[in-house]
């Protein structure tokens, strides 16, 4: 398990989504209900645009693009920028 800790004392994230213990990808623990799987892609994409941000304020750039292309991606698995029909 992974545990989830903040800094400050807010026990929710932005966007709403919980904080609370992640299980790790490797064996029984994997998220195989599309809503617990959406979640994590959520918390994902909030994750690492907090965390690009982060980057880019100090001058890691290159870091700050890779993150912000895994919250692209995040955002696209948790269905937020699927093609209109």
């Amino acid at each position: 398990m992974v545990a989830i800790a903040f800094k400050n004392s807010s026990s929710s994230l932005s966007n709403g989504i919980e904080p609370r213990q992640i299980s790790s990808f490797s064996g029984a623990g994997r998220h195989s209900n599309e809503s617990e799987r959406e979640e994590v892609a959520l918390y994902l994409a909030q994750m690492t645009g907090e965390l690009a941000a982060l980057a880019r304020s100090a001058q890691y750039d290159l870091l700050g693009y890779f993150l912000e292309m895994a919250r692209i991606e995040a955002k696209g698995h948790a269905g937020v920028m699927k093609a209109p029909n």
